[in-house]
Formats: C-alpha cells, sequence, structure tokens
C-alpha cells in the first residue's frame, strides 16, 4: 500500500510537471511564431517607401515623428532695377534745317542783327534766318533776259486785251451777242506772264526765309550769319523738350524682354510714367541701348542724365532656402518638394548653393530633408 501511494504521487508530480511545461513552452511559440509572421498589406501601406517613379511614401504619422516642415516656394514677379539714361529728342520732335539752295545767309529779327544760338527758345513758324540765294554771272544774265522776254509778250498782251475790250463794247452796243470768251483768254495769258516776270524777278533779289518747323529750343546752330553755304548743308537742328526720349545703356541681353514698366525720378518724391519703346545693339560696342518715352511733358534738356526706375520680371531660377538642401550617400545635393499630402519628390542639384526652378506655390521641405534622403 506505501508503495502504491508514492507511486501515485510521484504520477501527479510528473503531470504537473508535464502541464507546466508544456503551457510555457506554448507562449514563447506564440511571440515568436507573431514576430515571424509576414505583415498585412494595410501594414505595409503604412511603411515608408520609395515609389517605382522615385517619390517617397512618408504617412502622416511619421512626417510628425520625423518633424518635416514646409514652406511654399514663392519668387518675387519683378525685381526693381536703376538705370542712368540720357535725355535725346523724340525722333518725330527733333528737326534738322538745311540750305534749300546755295546761298549767304542772313540774320531775321530787329534790325537783322538776331542770331539763334543754341539754347534759345523758338516757336514753329518763326524765321530763324534769311537766305539770299546765290547765282552765277552767266545764270543771272539768263534770268534777266527771260524778264525781257517775258516784258515784250506783255506788250503783246496787253494790246490783245484792250483790242478785244474794244470789240466786246462795240458789239455791245450794236446788240450783237458775240460772247467774251477771246477776251477771257487773253486777260488770263496775260495774268500768267505777270506772275512769272515777277517770280523771276524775286529769283534775282528774293530772299529764301528759313523758319523752324516744330517749338523747342535751338540744340545746335554749325553756320553763321555771312556763311555761304551749299544746297543741303546743315544750318540749324531743333528739339521739342517736351516729347523727350531716355535712352539707358545695358548689358543684360534679357533684360529688354523682362521690363515691365519704367518710371522717371525727378526728385526724392516725384516720379514721371515712361512708355518702353524697345531695344537696338549698340554700334561697334557691346550692350543695348533701351528707348524709353515720357508719357507727360517734362523739363527735360537733351544730353541731361537722369535716373530711370525699370520694373523688370524677375528670374525664374532662385537661391534655396536655409534647411532645404540635403546630401544623399553618394554626395549628391538634393531637395524634397511636397507633391501630395504623403508623397515627396526628389530634386536634384548641382550643388547647394546652386539656383533652382520651381512653380509659385511649390512647398519644398525646410526641416527633415536629410532624414527624407535616408530613405531607400
Amino acid at each position: 500500500m506505501r508503495r502504491s501511494i508514492a507511486s501515485g504521487l510521484g504520477l501527479t508530480f510528473g503531470m504537473l510537471l508535464a502541464a507546466n511545461s508544456a503551457a510555457h513552452e506554448g507562449e514563447v511559440h506564440r511571440d515568436e511564431a507573431a514576430s515571424t509572421a509576414p505583415l498585412s498589406a494595410a501594414a505595409l501601406a503604412e511603411r515608408p517607401r520609395r515609389l517605382p517613379d522615385g517619390e517617397l511614401y512618408l504617412p502622416k504619422a511619421a512626417q510628425h515623428l520625423l518633424g518635416i516642415r514646409t514652406q511654399p516656394w514663392f519668387v518675387a514677379a519683378t525685381v526693381p532695377l536703376s538705370l542712368v539714361a540720357e535725355v535725346q529728342a523724340q525722333p518725330a520732335a527733333a528737326v534738322t534745317i538745311t540750305a534749300p539752295e546755295p546761298g549767304r545767309l542772313e540774320p531775321a529779327g530787329e534790325g537783322g542783327r538776331s542770331w539763334p544760338l543754341p539754347g534759345r527758345t523758338v516757336h514753329a513758324g518763326d524765321v530763324l534766318a534769311w537766305l539770299s540765294p546765290q547765282i552765277t554771272q552767266r545764270d543771272a544774265a539768263r534770268r534777266r533776259a527771260q524778264v525781257a522776254a517775258i516784258d515784250q509778250q506783255l506788250v503783246i498782251a496787253n494790246l490783245n486785251v484792250d483790242r478785244l475790250g474794244l470789240q466786246g463794247a462795240v458789239n455791245a452796243d450794236q446788240k450783237v451777242a458775240t460772247g467774251n470768251i477771246y477776251l477771257e483768254q487773253a486777260v488770263a495769258e496775260r495774268d500768267a506772264l505777270v506772275h512769272q516776270r515777277e517770280l523771276v524777278t524775286q529769283s534775282l533779289h528774293d530772299r529764301v526765309p528759313l523758319r523752324a518747323l516744330v517749338s523747342g529750343h535751338v540744340q545746335a546752330a554749325p553756320a553763321r550769319a555771312g556763311d555761304v553755304v551749299a544746297a543741303g548743308q546743315v544750318l540749324f537742328q531743333l528739339a521739342d523738350g517736351s516729347r523727350s526720349r531716355l535712352v539707358a545703356i545695358s548689358f543684360d541681353p534679357e533684360l529688354g524682354e523682362r521690363v515691365r514698366g519704367a518710371k522717371l525720378r525727378l526728385d526724392p518724391a516725384t516720379e514721371a510714367a515712361l512708355v518702353y519703346r524697345g531695344e537696338e545693339p549698340l554700334a561697334g560696342a557691346p550692350g543695348w541701348r533701351l528707348l524709353f518715352d515720357l508719357a507727360q511733358g517734362a523739363a527735360l534738356s537733351p544730353g541731361q542724365l537722369v535716373e530711370v526706375r525699370v520694373e523688370a520680371a524677375a528670374d525664374e531660377i532662385a537661391g534655396l532656402p536655409v534647411g532645404a538642401c540635403a546630401l544623399e550617400a553618394d554626395g549628391s545635393a538634393v531637395a524634397w518638394v511636397h507633391r501630395a499630402p504623403e508623397r515627396f519628390a526628389p530634386l536634384r542639384l548641382k550643388s547647394c548653393t546652386a539656383g533652382v526652378r520651381l512653380a509659385q506655390g511649390d512647398r519644398l521641405v525646410t526641416q527633415g530633408a536629410g532624414l527624407l534622403s535616408q530613405y531607400r
């Protein structure tokens, strides 16, 4: 009996040990199974990963843990520039007066002693000077012979007019309707001869007035009173100061296309609007001449230097903000653009100091860019 009780206790203790061992062993196996079991599709979808197109998928929770911060990319639409321009007259407001024929210059004005010098104010229609035509002795003799021939023709023309006038008076007394067609023709021929004689006589003694064609100032007067000038020689240069053109020199080949507006700075508190007319290359030198016209008149003098404020379209390429550049494993520079709520696109750069071209409003990662570059 004592042996049978001992055998029963041993069997019971063995069963308890086996049960305890089986329970612990099963718990360990469940943990290992849980750690080695494949992840579900939902769990895989929430993991950060590189996408086939090269972009990085990063869930919102991961973004918060990594401290990702972005800021919108904005570049100013225009940038102000300051240029020095020279005042010139507009082509339509600059007039050059030349000698219509050879002759001697005589001053105009009171007593014939006034000669227009540079800087003098003139008005359209003013007589600046007189030109006495210079003709050769042979030409003068020919013109005098023309006057004599016309005088002879006038004697005959006057006789015809008198004769036809008497005939018309007799016919009127006899009440014969002959008409006055021949008398009218004779009168017209006589008047034409009288006018022709006046023109030829004036060509021998008359002077040609040289008048101002625009109102403004005399810019140059290379000739002087008493000079004998040739046909086509420049005598005066006039310019209307209220219609000025400003010419600025630029060495930027793209500045002309980027001009969006311009103003003339007359003083620290006054500006005048300018109209951009275009650009033209400098003759015999590198650079371009930018042309601006005054929208309204201003007291400017040709040759004056003024300041022009230009609003030019900004260059789309600009530098990166602080913290936006990161280095890849191979040492190349990259910036990250936040394309979608959970998608980031890499922007390859030549260097961290190189400019980038982005669309207005694109969001650029400025904090945590280096952490994004660690994902493969």
